[in-house]
């Protein structure tokens, strides 16, 4: 099986690796370079940087508009049976779906038809769910809801942080990766449609028109229940990270410990909030970071921005 695999995210050197050691890994589809920090320094995608070290041809995209005729032709030249699709970023167009013989298995970090889109992750934790999982399907032209290959469930014990819960499911999705590929083209699997009237979709808080993750999306909002606030800020890292303003801070009623700001505080800085725990309907801040400032614990905020407790 000669395979290309589509995708972004560092994480993905799990799946990366397995199906180079099972499979013939000949192509990697990835994004271009992206700018970075506040010197907006050109970044490689860890695909790219995976491909290059293991000698794997790649192509970098920056929208599939532009790019769609050299990935047919790419994916042509190689002679790629099927593709593996994982936190890819871009809506792919059907003519590159339809043209490896087998098509495209896009791994999907949810229980679909549920979570559909963009950030299923972060709204497994923001919504408190028991459970999350992974779900392979076949890609068509919308937006994950193609035919299920295969899925498999993951039980979430409420401590996860998004960074700490895509590790672990990209983990277990390159596990389970080879079978289900080889099922599939065996035809030990068989395809089934989703049930549509089912699906829900992680849409933006901010943009409700989209599925993506913005800045905007993780302003606390200090009048919601202590158990939302404590799983917004383990969804919201480590980004965008949950964030409130200084002025918010002060007596605040939602906080353990209430604070009296000094006079030269700068009200309208805003606080990126790291890490918290939920106690009798409060919250307990445990790291956070002023704008400009390095990320320090409670009591050394405390010591630097207020005049008493």
């Amino acid at each position: 099986m000669r395979i290309a695999f589509f995708g972004t995210s560092d994480k993905s050197l799990s799946i990366l690796n397995i199906l180079n050691r099972e499979f013939d890994l000949v192509l990697c589809i990835t994004k271009t370079d992206s700018k970075v920090g506040r010197k907006q320094e050109l970044k490689e995608s860890g695909v790219k940087v995976w491909a290059k070290e293991n000698s794997i041809d790649f192509l970098c995209v920056e929208s599939m508009t532009d790019s769609q005729k050299e990935i047919v032709n790419t994916l042509e030249k190689h002679k790629i049976d099927i593709g593996i699709v994982a936190d890819f970023s871009f809506m792919i167009p059907l003519e590159i779906i339809q043209k490896p013989e087998h098509g495209l298995i896009n791994i999907h970090f949810s229980i679909l038809p549920k979570l559909r889109g963009a950030s299923p992750v972060q709204h497994a934790i923001l919504k408190g769910l028991e459970e999350t999982g992974i779900t392979y399907y076949l890609m068509d032209e919308k937006m994950d809801t193609g035919d299920i290959l295969h899925q498999v469930i993951y039980k979430l014990d409420h401590t996860e942080t998004t960074d700490v819960l895509y590790e672990t499911l990209f983990k277990l999705a390159s596990k389970n990766l080879p079978s289900v590929i080889n099922d599939y083209i065996s035809g030990k699997i068989r395809p089934t449609k989703q049930d549509h009237k089912e699906a829900t979709y992680c849409n933006s808080k901010s943009k409700p028109d989209t599925t993506y993750i913005y800045k905007e999306d993780a302003k606390i909002n200090w009048h919601s229940e202590a158990s939302i606030i404590e799983r917004q800020i383990r969804a919201y890292y480590p980004w965008p990270v949950a964030w409130t303003t200084l002025g918010e801070l002060e007596n605040n009623l939602k906080l353990v410990s209430q604070i009296e700001l000094k006079p030269s505080a700068y009200f309208n800085y805003r606080v990126k909030i790291m890490g918290v725990e939920q106690i009798n309907g409060q919250i307990r801040i445990k790291n956070l970071q002023v704008e400009g400032k390095q990320k320090v614990d409670w009591m050394s905020f405390v010591n630097g921005y207020a005049v008493r407790t």
